[in-house]
């Protein structure tokens, strides 16, 4: 299945559980706790963990962001419009842009 029909699969999954309609306060602490269940797995090099977290962090996202009523490939794609041309350069591993280099 590609993305779309992974997500159309997610939130009919998440709709029979009762999920779609529910405190997206509740959902955004699922997010913060498969965060740390993606971090715990990273950190332990644990890479099976890792790929099942990963999945876990897109399902609560893809959830939050139903409840809210946004569309995840919106907020993907609002992000790259914002980066796309952003200008910078990468140190010890992390990417900072020319306006935090250059205050």
């Amino acid at each position: 299945m590609n993305f779309e029909e992974l997500h159309k699969a997610l939130l009919d999954w998440a709709k029979d559980r009762n999920l779609l309609d529910a405190d997206p306060h509740i959902q955004f602490s699922k997010i913060v706790e498969e965060l740390g269940e993606t971090s715990a797995a990273y950190n332990k090099h644990h890479h099976d963990d890792l790929l099942d977290s990963v999945g876990d962090l897109l399902v609560t996202i893809s959830i939050f962001c139903h409840q809210l009523g946004i569309d995840p490939v919106d907020c993907l794609s609002m992000a790259y419009e914002e980066i796309a041309d952003r200008t910078g350069k990468t140190i010890n591993g992390s990417f900072v842009k020319d306006t935090d280099l250059h205050g």
